[in-house]
């Protein structure tokens, strides 16, 4: 199984790699962990790897025998969204002849609307050549082929152990996995936009979005317990505003794949946006503009953005809710919040949808955000200016987003 150990900040990526091979068979056994210890310690040192191969094989995951619901299902939960859902589709943007050929200028929700968003966002030497047009069934796999992925190479030195409700699966965001991104409806994101400023351009990338039968039979056969995965908000909505019409598509390929990820035994894990923010919401400003805050401009600042992404994820929820048991709003906001007012206007989107959550629609699942793991350590946890600047180092990375929504402060 190859590893690559991979340092990256955004999509200015900086590769340091190395092809290892580890074992699977767990973590050593720590003798010296007969007691729990108070507090960690802290050291500095250097590591090196050798290679050694060992092969596991896995078994699937049994399948539930009942799913479990966690909120009303689309016909009672829709009730909740106080607005007239509409919906459409918009097909595929090939560039150069959906706009011409457009017979709906008149409709601002229209084809002809759709495809010169695509237009006017610019995007340089845009493919959509692929392996797949359509959504690819599973083929049966040999059991030689199912490896299950080697254990953490740096297994705990300490006496720690994570709790037992402590959850372990895989992860994905959409921008990273999809492609697909001006297929069946998808409208321009952020994401799109920053790639086109570096190079190579590639608009295809795992091509999940019609490979996610194979994707989920795979991993469910590796064990894997929890699939986590975001849904694009410009694929859902791709005129993203409220009042705007609703990607039927888009509704029932994800109603697919969260259906494919229980049937395979797993729990779907939801995240609503994984920094492919709408270009819209960043289109008129100059998305190179160094941030104050953060890392990139994805928008958040708008004054526009709170209630869009408040109708965005009621949408989300009314459709979904029902089987997904973990909700997660935003996937590091710090990392492209831009200043105070996206900060602030993070928050309130998020607090929002999780009251519509848990006091509008009953539910009983889990909601919260995933902050960015940029936390300090002091140097020399002795030395009181070490301390300090650990804490406003942390109050300045994590505090914005934590204090309001998890202290009440």
């Amino acid at each position: 199984m190859r590893i690559a150990f991979i340092a990256a900040l955004g999509l200015a990526i900086s590769v340091q790699a190395q092809e290892i091979y580890i074992t699977t068979t767990g973590y050593t056994t720590r003798p010296q962990c007969t007691k729990s210890i108070a507090s960690p310690s802290y050291h500095f040192k250097s590591f090196s790897y050798s290679l050694e191969e060992t092969i596991r094989y896995a078994t699937s995951m049994p399948s539930p025998t009942t799913t479990k619901t966690y909120a009303p299902a689309y016909k009672d939960a829709v009730k909740h969204l106080k607005t007239t859902v509409s919906t459409s589709t918009w097909g595929n943007w090939l560039p150069g002849q959906t706009v011409i050929n457009a017979t709906d200028k008149n409709n601002p929700y229209g084809q002809a609307a759709w495809s010169s968003l695509w237009l006017n966002a610019g995007l340089q030497n845009y493919t959509t050549t692929g392996l797949f047009s359509t959504t690819v069934s599973p083929t049966p796999v040999p059991t030689s082929e199912l490896v299950l992925p080697p254990r953490d190479y740096f297994g705990p030195t300490d006496c720690y152990n994570f709790p037992n409700d402590f959850i372990f699966g895989v992860a994905g965001s959409a921008a990273q996995i999809e492609g697909a991104v001006a297929l069946e409806g998808r409208s321009p994101s952020l994401l799109e936009k920053l790639a086109a400023a570096n190079s190579p351009k590639d608009y295809v990338t795992d091509e999940n979005y019609f490979y996610y039968k194979q994707d989920i039979a795979r991993l469910a056969a590796m064990g894997v317990e929890y699939y986590s995965f975001s849904i694009p908000w410009t694929r859902i909505l791709p005129f993203v505003l409220s009042g705007t019409p609703v990607n039927k598509q888009a509704i029932d390929h994800y109603n697919d794949l969260i259906n494919t990820v229980l049937d395979a035994g797993m729990q779907p894990v939801v995240t609503m946006l994984h920094f492919d923010s709408p270009l819209v919401f960043v289109a008129s400003d100059n998305i190179a503009r160094h941030p104050h805050i953060g890392y990139a401009n994805a928008g958040y600042q708008n004054e526009t953005f709170v209630d869009a992404f408040v109708n965005y994820g009621k949408i989300l929820l009314a459709n979904f809710a029902d089987r997904v048991p973990i909700w997660v709003t935003f996937n590091e906001p710090l990392f492209y919040a831009f200043n105070f007012q996206g900060v602030d206007n993070v928050i309130h989107a998020h607090a929002q949808v999780y009251r519509f959550y848990h006091e509008e629609l009953k539910a009983t699942g889990k909601m919260s955000l995933k902050l960015n793991d940029n936390f300090g350590v002091p140097k020399n946890p002795k030395n009181n200016s070490d301390v300090e600047a650990a804490n406003r180092f942390n109050e300045m990375q994590l505090a914005f987003f934590a204090n309001p929504i998890f202290l009440g402060k």
